[in-house]
Order: C-alpha cells, then structure tokens, then sequence
C-alpha cells in the first residue's frame, strides 16, 4: 500500500529538500506584533523577513497545530488509499504531537483500512527535519510505512542536537534562564552550550566564554558523540548567521570527514526563544541519556 510521508514546519527542512523528496509540510503559525502567518522554513523570503522583525524586537509567538488542521491534511490522503505517517515537533516542546496522536486514533476508526504512524520526533528544528529527511530516503529505497516507522523509532534518540546562542536575553525572556543569570552572563560574555535531551526538551550542557569558543565548543561536543559522520548528511542551522554556519562546517571538518552538509535557517519556533544568531549542528551519534 503507497504512503504519505509528513512532518510539521519546525522540521526546518529547506527547499533542497522539499523539492527533492515527496515530503508533506503542515505549517504551525507564527504571531508578529498580532499579525497571524504560517510558517514556511523552505521560504528564504520569508524566514529572511522573519529575521529582521525578530531582531527589531517585534511581538512574536507561536501556535501549535491544531486536531482539525491534522484532520484536514490527512483525511484526503486515506481517502485516496494511502497510509499516512506524521514526524512531529518534540511533546518535550509542543502538544502538536499529542494533537496528532488523538487524531490517528480518530481516523483510524474512519479508515480501518489503513493506518496513521505519528512518530514523536523529540528533537525539534533540523533535529526533527532529520528524521523527516530519513523517512524519505528510507521510502526511496523502497522500505515500507511500518518499515520506516520502526527505524525512525529505534534510531530516534540517536538524533543529537546541539546548539548555542550569541544573547541570553530571549532564554531568559522564555524562563530558560534566571534574568540574573541573564545579567551576570551577559557582563562576562557566557554562552550556553546546550542539547536536545532524551526527553525532547532543549537543556544547557556547559557554558563557555565567547561565541568563538561556543562555536568551537560545539564542533568538539559534535566529533565526540556523531558515528559514522563520513556516511551522513549533517544539517547546520543558524539564526540569520550564515559565516558562523560555514565556521561550524570547517570546523567540524578539519576533525572529522563528512558526507554532506545541508543549511538552513533556524525555524522560528525555536528562534523566538533562543534568539537571532543561534548555531546549531544536527546528526545521528551516541544515544541520547540525559
């Protein structure tokens, strides 16, 4: 039976992407200064506009998926006799998963005939796009729906990510961080080192003095938990950083070969609160613990 392959906007996945490969983006939305929009990560128009209204300080949230958005990108697709399998934003972060799952459940019942996989990536931006980004590969080489939902499972928390900020004032603005922590770390030029947990939630590692040194401090916590990094696409995010980006490839890759490198914006759920000019590096390695 033929399937469809979806994940949400968080996943961050460019347009080499989205164009290359049969992949389905449902879109969470993006409030600024009251203003509602879908968020669109293979859109450079967009997230580069995005961009400069998050560093004019605009008024921004988020909202995550809704039962009835699931239902309407899906149901046409069990109408048609395809299977349907959704990769979404961490529940460590967001009840768009959760909202999924209820939905499944739902359809399911409408549609016995087939089957609704939501996988829980508990990662998010390109943490989550990575899996999305095997799924496809994986449908490529001809594995089937339960095929790629077990895989996408058992290599789950094998997906690290690893990021870093340049300003602590929008993880303290989201309670990440005391606004004391705020001020001492800004006055001495902290930065957090930090990674997605193995309950999808972003938590602080380490911290070091100065972006360089976080840079470099991620290349290094990267070369110590990627396997197999020669065999790997390697995503790299950055927060309206591209120079920063490309540092974190030569970096990484005076250490280690890599396959590939693909870059792309960090999406705008995780920029609103980590901030412009995040850095982040995304690829499968040591599993998750902690």
């Amino acid at each position: 039976m033929s399937y469809t392959i979806f994940t949400d906007s968080s996943s961050g996945l460019p347009k080499v992407v989205t164009d290359n490969y049969d992949i389905n983006i449902i879109p969470l939305t993006c409030i600024i200064d009251g203003e509602e929009t879908e968020i669109r990560c293979d859109d450079e128009k967009f997230l580069k506009d995005f961009y400069e209204r998050l560093r004019a300080k605009a008024d921004m949230s988020t909202a995550c998926i809704n039962e009835q958005t699931f239902l309407d990108y899906f149901t046409p697709e069990l109408e048609k006799g395809n299977d349907v399998i959704y990769i979404g934003l961490s529940s460590g972060l967001s009840v768009t998963v959760e909202n999924a799952r209820k939905v499944s459940a739902e359809l399911e019942k409408k549609f016995p005939n087939n089957k609704v996989y939501v996988v829980d990536s508990l990662n998010a931006s390109l943490g989550e796009g990575l899996l999305a980004y095997t799924a496809c590969v994986k449908k490529e080489e001809g594995k089937s729906i339960k095929e790629v939902y077990d895989h996408l499972q058992s290599v789950c928390l094998n997906a690290n990510s690893l990021f870093t900020v340049k300003t602590l004032t929008y993880l303290a603005k989201g309670g990440r961080i005391s606004k004391l922590s705020m001020a001492v770390g800004t006055v001495v030029d902290i930065k957090p080192v930090m990674h997605v947990n193995h309950q999808g939630k972003l938590v602080a590692s380490r911290k070091v003095i100065g972006r360089k040194r976080s840079v470099m401090a991620i290349a290094d916590d990267f070369v110590s938990t990627v396997i197999n990094p020669e065999e790997q696409t390697v995503f790299i995010g950055h927060g309206d950083c591209i120079e920063d980006a490309e540092l974190l490839a030569k970096l990484i890759s005076s250490k280690v070969k890599v396959k590939e490198f693909i870059f792309n914006y960090i999406d705008p759920v995780i920029a609103i609160h980590s901030g412009p000019d995040t850095l982040a590096v995304f690829a499968y390695g040591k599993k998750r613990e902690n």
